[in-house]
């Protein structure tokens, strides 16, 4: 099993360090792991970070501190491989229209295994944040919110800076809430649109299990996932999106067969941006 989105006390959300993740990762049975750490680079917003010691003081994310935390995981690979787990070097970046010149900046000659894009914010307003959600949901209406959504999503696709889509449908996490059941609904031509991008560009569709811990639902849904099969996205990673030591490799096994019962036959692990099959 692999779990490719993980995040250790360097995202200032999270807990755990490299080498308790590694640990913990050969407890639950995984053979190989993708620490995916944020990289949240708008400058609109307060929460550009990164931080070396689970109880210091953040700071500013920069491309040295990025190098400094790739040659930890790269430590922690050498040291783990004797034990016959498999440790990669990945990034999770925040999406926002314009973000390829900071990204670039910050990334320069940075060899990784991996890069996930997700959306987490919309006009600045984070909105999987039980703080910041209700600002920007109080102000769009579903149809709206979903325009607004897909809009950056098919962004974040066109920019080829990345290799999976994170939780595609995170607005639901608490957007059930706020909205209803009318969340559910289907903006089929948004997702006919992005998923028929993903497949001609190659870029994966996360199977992100955090949704089970919170809403009792993979992201993406079942009715998400038939979609993106009916446009041929054939690329699948999957994570467990831990924030904490003992959330690692939750919901992998079944999220396993979650990509099985849509007729998918692998999952990808990537070795410096190139994708693997792994059988299912």
């Amino acid at each position: 099993m692999i779990d490719y989105h993980i995040h250790t006390h360097h995202s200032i959300d999270a807990e755990g360090s490299i080498d308790e993740y590694c640990k913990q990762a050969l407890k639950c049975g995984l053979k190989e792991i993708c620490f995916t750490n944020h990289c949240e680079l708008d400058p609109q917003r307060d929460d550009n970070l990164i931080r070396f010691d689970g109880t210091g003081e953040p700071q500013p994310f920069t491309r040295d501190c990025l190098l400094r935390l790739q040659n930890q995981v790269l430590q922690s690979k050498d040291r783990y491989k004797r034990s016959g787990l498999t440790v990669k070097f990945g990034l999770e970046v925040g999406y926002f229209d314009g973000i390829e010149k900071f990204l670039h900046e910050v990334t320069k000659d940075i060899i990784f295994d991996f890069v996930l894009g997700s959306i987490h914010c919309l006009d600045h307003i984070c909105i999987d944040s039980s703080r910041e959600y209700q600002t920007y949901f109080a102000k769009h209406k579903v149809p709206d919110l979903f325009h607004n959504y897909f809009k950056e999503v098919k962004n974040l696709i066109n920019s080829e800076l990345f290799n999976s889509v994170g939780h595609l449908d995170v607005y639901k996490k608490y957007g059930i809430g706020f909205y209803g059941t009318e969340i559910h609904t289907l903006p089929e031509d948004s997702l006919k649109d992005c998923f028929q991008l993903m497949a001609e560009k190659e870029i994966a569709l996360e199977i992100n299990t955090a949704g089970l811990r919170r809403i009792n639902e993979f992201y993406p849904a079942p009715s998400i996932m038939k979609h993106a099969r009916a446009q041929g996205v054939n690329l699948i990673t999957i994570g467990s999106d831990a924030h904490k030591v003992a959330d690692l490799g939750k919901g992998i096994k079944e999220g396993m067969e979650y990509a099985k019962s849509f007729g998918f036959e692998a999952v990808c692990s990537y070795e410096k941006r190139k994708p693997i099959r792994v059988l299912i």
